[in-house]
This record gives structure tokens, C-alpha cells and sequence, in this order.
């Protein structure tokens, strides 16, 4: 067997099946040997070629986000890697598994004694580069070894929910192994592929639990995107429903209970979910969090988007931060123990009635949309146009369809007007906050569940990454891209109004569109827009562009609260 039948080996092992990737030279030898099937009949890695090192990366993130397992991406050594870092770094910080196999220079380069190409400083940079991005770093340049290490690295990304660097040689992927695969030695896992937990908490942090939870008259679930990627949702659920909690989620786990919680809980239901805290000084779901008098943060990145404009909701009351293996309490004091377990104990020790009020319950805002054939001919915006009456339309539209359809949101104003939607499944780069995510994540979220994408991303995002959709056809795929064209960085404008440079008018998206194969429309209204959307969905054979024009620049008034929350922080 050779290594790269190894490597083949343990992708298809861990139900990878798909190799993400821009060709380069330090990884030909790799890719032609992945793309065909084996002498022991493994099946060929499917090859997913994109145009440029980022949007590889985002379209593996997007398909392990909704797998909740690791993707890989391979990209050539130097060049293309150190092109990728700020996409890696992403993933990184949102706790995404990837696999990220980097191209290295053979033996004989190395022993040369020149300066090769794509070279930075000496030859092991790209390594150290990347030990700031990623939880493990490999290089299998030893036939012996190599089989271990990389089983260890990926062991290790699916543990620690985050990239791992695994360089490859040039010259290694024909090196032949000869000796069986050695199996790493791991602890006992469960299900989910995580260490098997303990069976009780010891009688001190259970003692201590009980202390905390004593007086608790109104808690408050506070849900982030670590309950998802680490796989304790089913028992944060489990919790909601034994007691009449509300939940929330933040801005970057808002789907992390997508196939959990009913978002459409009635009163007389035993949870809630309340909506999502986006952190602006004028959010709807900012009272609950002010009266709560514990907040069980579970899984939530402590983060500047979510709580810097409201430091005193973590200085004024108790607040229990719980974490996939340690939970630290308000006193500083700390259990260690798997989050499923004490989440348990939790749903235990909370015997007292709980007072939250009915009248606190904050319902979704999403009222249906009138919509006037009177502008139908219409090239201007309406007055009351912008993207907040855009996705109320969006909502209405798709509350009548019944195929669900993921959101794949870039960051910007679009991020933020999607709070008036409750899709399914949504996909936002909503923490580390990097433009350009959407377009390419969504050929990942379509390649991995099956599911036609909506995808909602400003101008200047698309202008980074949206070409990406020339791939489309080569792939069978279809997504629905809706590109808000206010000619400007919305985002930008939001933080900065007198800033000229933000300006973007001049690029004709719809004709991008059509350029690519795809069907395109550009819309002014509300009405334009619903007939624009029903075309885009009747039409399955092709991905579609909707090129909504909106005022210039407009943003939404949840975007201008956070840029004010967070800017008077």
C-alpha cells in the first residue's frame, strides 16, 4: 500500500469522501493518486476544484459545520496554504473541524540547498505559521510513522473541534508502507466520537451546584455554537423541557439546536425559545437577560458581538459558564466533568417553581408582507424598501413552501436582517466575522446535506467570493443567491458614516450571473422581489441570482444598534 492509499484509507474511514482543492504543484502527485481508486478498491476521492485558496476553505468549513465532523481541503505549500490562513483562522475560532493538507517540498528540493518557490523564510514556516490556526500539526514524511500521525491528527480535530495542519511531501504520496497500520491508542468514546463520561459528579460539585441553585427564581439559557459542535444540544433540550426556561441563542449559534428546540413553541409548551440575542443596546430579547437571575451560558463564545455592550450582565449577576469539559462557576471555582452530565444534575437540583412571566414571551416579528402590483415596473426603490422588508418577504415566501431551505448568510447588514427569519438550518460566520464567507460555504452546505441553498450576501462580500458560483454547473448544483446591492460596505458605513471609501457603485450583478451560467433578475420592491424569489425557486435546473437594489447606503436598524453598542463599548 502506498501513502496515499493510507491517507485515501482513513478520509473515507472517517466518512469523508470529498476532497476540496486548487491544484498545485506540491500536491499533484497526491491529487492524481487520490482521484482514482486503489489496488485494495477503495473508492476515488471526489475532487472539488474552486478558484481561490479562501473559498476552498469556506465551502469545506460550511460542509463540516453541517456535518459536525470533519471536511478536508488540500492546497499546495507556501502559495496556496499561506493564501488560506485568514479562512483557517475562521474556522479556528468558530471551533470548525478541517483537515488541512498542505503541499511540502520532496527530499532532493530540500537537500538542494535553494530557495524554492512559494518558500518562506526557511522551509518549516509554513508549519509555525500555522500552529497559531490550528490544534495539531503533522508532516508525514516518514513511512513508518506517518500512518499513526495522521490517524492522530484527525483524532485529534474531530476531539478538538478545530483545523490540524498535515503536510505532504511531494515526494511520499508513492512511498510504500509495508508494515500494517498501527490503530492510536484512545480512551473509551461515546457516540458522538468524545471520551465516555464519568458516571456521577463527585459530592462536592454537586454540593456546590445545589448552593447556586438554591435561590434561583428566574434562570435563562443562554445557547452558543459550542453545544452543537461538541455534541451536548440533546442535553441542554433535555433541561429546557424538564423546566419553563427561556431560551436564547447568540448570533453565531442561533441553529446550533436547529433539530431540537421548537422554534415555534406555543405558551402552553414546557421550553421556549425566546429568539436570538444579537447584542445591540436594542434588543427585543435584552430584558430577559436583565431580569434572568442566573445565566446558564452553555457553549457560548465570550465574545465583544455578544457582550460588550452589556458588561453588566456579566458583573451583576451569577453567571454559569458551561463548556463541553469544564464548567466554571460564578465564584471562580470549577467542575470538571462533561457538559451532558452536568446539565443533568442541573435539571435535578432545580426542584423550587420557577416565576417567569408569559408576558415575557417575545414572539418572532414576522408579519406577513402586502405586496402592491402597482410597482412591478418599478427601477427605483420604494421608500419603505431595504433589507428589513426584504427578508420578511424572504420568510413569508418560504413559510408557504414545503422544502426546507438552509440559510447561508455572509456577515454584514445581511447577517443581521435575517433575525426577522427562522430558517431551519443557518450558517453565518457570525464571531470572527471574515466577508466573503457565504457564497462559496453554500456549494459546501448543498454538497454535504442534499439541501438547496438560500444564500444572503451584501456587494462587497460577493464581489470577494462570488464568482465561485462559475463552479455550479460542474457540480450540479443549485443555490439561490440574493446579492443586496446598497453600493456600499454596509457594514463599514454602519461603523463609519463619513467614510467615502466605502463606496461600491458600478458592478452589474445580475449580468455576473447571468455570465455564469446561471439565471439572474434585479429587483427595486417587495413585489419584484416575491415574483424574482418564486422564479428562482420553480427553477431547479440552474443556481439563480436575485439582485435586490436598495437605497444607497441603507443597512438595517438592527446593524446600525450593534455598530452603536459595539463602537460605545
Amino acid at each position: 500500500m502506498i501513502l496515499a492509499d493510507v491517507l485515501r484509507h482513513q478520509l473515507l474511514k472517517n466518512g469523508i469522501s470529498e476532497l476540496f482543492t486548487i491544484p498545485g504543484d506540491f500536491i499533484l502527485p497526491w491529487l492524481r493518486a487520490l482521484e482514482v481508486a486503489d489496488a485494495n478498491h477503495h473508492e476515488a476521492l471526489r475532487l472539488i476544484q474552486l478558484s481561490h485558496e479562501p473559498a476552498a476553505v469556506y465551502v469545506a468549513d460550511a460542509a463540516a459545520r453541517c456535518r459536525n465532523a470533519p471536511a478536508a481541503v488540500m492546497l499546495t505549500y507556501g502559495a496556496g496554504a499561506l493564501n488560506a490562513v485568514n479562512a483557517v483562522a475562521q474556522a479556528y475560532m468558530e471551533y470548525v473541524p478541517l483537515l488541512v493538507f498542505a503541499g511540502y517540498p520532496s527530499a532532493r528540493e530540500i537537500d538542494s540547498g535553494l530557495l524554492l518557490h512559494h518558500q518562506l523564510g526557511d522551509v518549516d514556516a509554513q508549519r509555525r505559521i500555522f500552529s497559531e490556526i490550528s490544534c495539531a500539526q503533522c508532516r508525514l514524511d516518514d513511512v513508518l510513522s506517518a500512518p499513526a500521525a495522521l490517524a492522530d491528527c484527525i483524532a485529534t480535530a474531530k476531539r478538538e473541534r478545530r483545523p490540524v495542519l498535515i503536510e505532504l511531501p511531494r515526494d511520499m504520496a508513492q512511498a510504500v508502507v509495508t508494515e500494517p497500520m498501527p490503530i492510536p491508542m484512545s480512551e473509551p468514546q461515546n457516540a458522538a466520537g468524545f471520551p465516555a463520561a464519568p458516571a456521577t459528579l463527585n459530592d462536592s460539585d454537586l454540593t456546590d451546584l445545589a448552593a447556586l441553585l438554591a435561590p434561583v427564581r428566574l434562570p435563562l439559557l443562554l445557547v452558543g455554537v459550542k453545544t452543537k459542535r461538541f455534541a451536548f444540544a440533546d442535553a441542554v433540550s433535555k433541561l429546557a423541557a424538564e423546566h419553563p426556561l427561556p431560551v436564547l441563542t447568540t448570533l453565531l449559534g442561533r441553529s446550533a439546536l436547529e433539530q431540537n428546540l421548537d422554534l415555534a413553541a406555543t405558551p402552553a409548551a414546557p421550553y421556549w425559545a425566546a429568539g436570538v440575542f444579537s447584542g445591540s443596546q436594542a434588543d427585543p430579547v435584552l430584558p430577559l437577560l436583565q431580569q434572568a437571575d442566573l445565566l446558564i451560558c452553555c457553549g457560548v463564545i465570550r465574545s465583544d458581538s455578544n457582550f460588550a455592550a452589556h458588561t453588566e450582565l456579566l458583573a451583576q449577576k451569577p453567571v454559569l459558564w458551561i463548556d463541553a469539559s469544564e464548567t466554571l462557576l460564578p465564584d471562580g471555582r470549577r467542575i470538571t466533568a462533561p457538559a451532558a452530565m452536568v446539565l443533568a444534575a442541573i435539571a435535578q437540583l432545580l426542584h423550587q417553581p420557577l416565576s417567569w412571566p408569559a408576558s415575557l414571551r417575545v414572539e418572532p416579528a414576522t408579519p406577513a408582507v402586502q405586496l402592491s402590483a402597482q410597482h412591478s415596473s418599478t427601477a427605483t426603490p420604494t421608500p419603505e424598501w431595504g433589507s428589513d422588508l426584504l427578508v420578511q418577504t424572504l420568510h413569508d415566501s418560504l413559510s408557504r413552501q414545503s422544502q426546507q431551505y438552509p440559510f447561508v448568510v455572509d456577515i454584514g447588514d445581511c447577517l443581521f436582517a435575517t433575525l426577522a427569519a427562522t430558517p431551519d438550518i443557518f450558517i453565518a460566520p457570525a464571531f470572527y466575522a471574515s466577508m466573503g464567507f457565504a457564497v462559496p460555504a453554500a456549494l459546501g452546505v448543498q454538497l454535504s446535506t442534499g439541501k438547496r441553498p438560500i444564500v444572503l450576501v451584501g456587494d462587497g462580500a460577493f464581489q470577494m467570493t462570488g464568482l465561485e458560483l462559475g463552479h455550479c454547473a460542474r457540480y450540479q448544483l443549485n443555490p439561490i443567491v440574493i446579492v443586496l446591492n446598497n453600493q456600499s460596505w454596509g457594514m463599514i458605513k454602519a461603523f463609519a458614516p463619513d467614510l467615502a471609501a466605502t463606496g461600491l457603485a458600478g458592478w452589474q450583478y445580475a449580468a455576473l450571473g447571468r455570465g455564469m451560467g446561471g439565471g439572474a433578475a434585479q429587483v427595486w420592491n417587495a413585489y419584484q422581489f416575491a415574483n424574482a424569489l418564486a422564479d428562482a425557486l420553480a427553477d431547479t435546473s440552474r443556481f439563480r441570482l436575485i439582485e435586490v437594489m436598495l437605497p444607497a447606503h441603507s443597512y438595517s436598524r438592527r446593524l446600525a444598534d450593534f455598530s452603536a453598542a459595539l463602537c460605545g463599548a
